[in-house]
């Protein structure tokens, strides 16, 4: 297995966890454990089916804490995935960016990740 197939593979069974944990909802706000950006990416990815609504994820692994925010680009008028990463990276003593529709980001202190959580919900709630 080449390893693109195997993040592909196991983002998708990220996302079907989430998917089924987030059931109801119309946005996904959550962590995933042991994840970098770019397995992130790709749960994100897999997860823009399933939601109509924004999509934040953030990981911690290796001693960095990656983000990754999407969001439809119908909601972009109203809800821009980089305002949301540039308003949560400074919680976790980073910085990020992107375009309205996909925007990541990075930081280094992974125990305010609860703290992050909570605010990007905040947020995507509202």
């Amino acid at each position: 297995k080449t390893a693109e197939a195997e993040l592909r593979s196991r983002a998708a069974q990220i996302a079907s966890e989430l998917a089924r944990s987030h059931a109801g909802k119309d946005f996904c706000v959550a962590e995933v454990p042991d994840a970098d950006g770019k397995l992130l990416q790709a749960v994100a990815d897999a997860l823009k089916p399933k939601f109509s609504g924004p999509i934040f994820l953030v990981g911690a692994a290796n001693g960095s804490v990656a983000l990754v925010a999407s969001v439809p680009k119908e909601m972009t008028s109203k809800f821009q995935a980089n305002k949301l990463i540039e308003q949560i990276a400074p919680i976790v003593g980073g910085k990020g960016g992107g375009r309205p529709d996909n925007a990541r980001g990075a930081g280094k202190d992974a125990s305010k990740i609860a703290e992050a959580l909570e605010h990007a919900r905040t947020l995507v709630a509202s």
